[in-house]
């Protein structure tokens, strides 16, 4: 396990906060968070309860006007769209990342992995 699995591992099971990783680790503390957020991201995880804490409290004590139900659920609705659009993303980086391993290992290995286009089952 590298210094970076274990750092989020560490996040995400003992509930350390970013603050007190970053000065134990000497890495920046936006840089922990992006990367939790993004293991998240790939692993379809939710957001921890110190997570879901500081985002309610920062966006209750933000300076902005009073805003009304219908303007309130679009500013959700496209927080959660942006949301989606980045697991989006990390999803199809993964398939590209799946995709050129397989493609070496078949070079490496010369053998065939991929199902052959209109290839069928063999009856048992």
């Amino acid at each position: 396990m590298d210094l970076k699995d274990q750092i989020i591992q560490e996040y995400l099971t003992q509930g350390c906060g970013f603050r007190k990783l970053a000065a134990r680790y000497g890495i920046s503390r936006t840089t922990i968070c992006k990367w939790v957020q993004i293991y998240q991201g790939i692993h379809n995880l939710p957001p921890t309860q110190k997570q879901e804490t500081y985002s309610h409290s920062s966006m209750n004590s933000s300076p902005k006007k009073s805003i009304t139900a219908g303007q309130q659920t679009n500013e959700e609705l496209l927080q959660k769209i942006a949301a989606l659009e980045k697991q989006l993303e990390d999803r199809q980086l993964k398939v590209v990342v799946l995709d050129t391993l397989i493609t070496v290992a078949e070079k490496q290995l010369n053998i065939s992995i991929r199902k052959k286009p209109g290839t069928q089952q063999s009856e048992k």
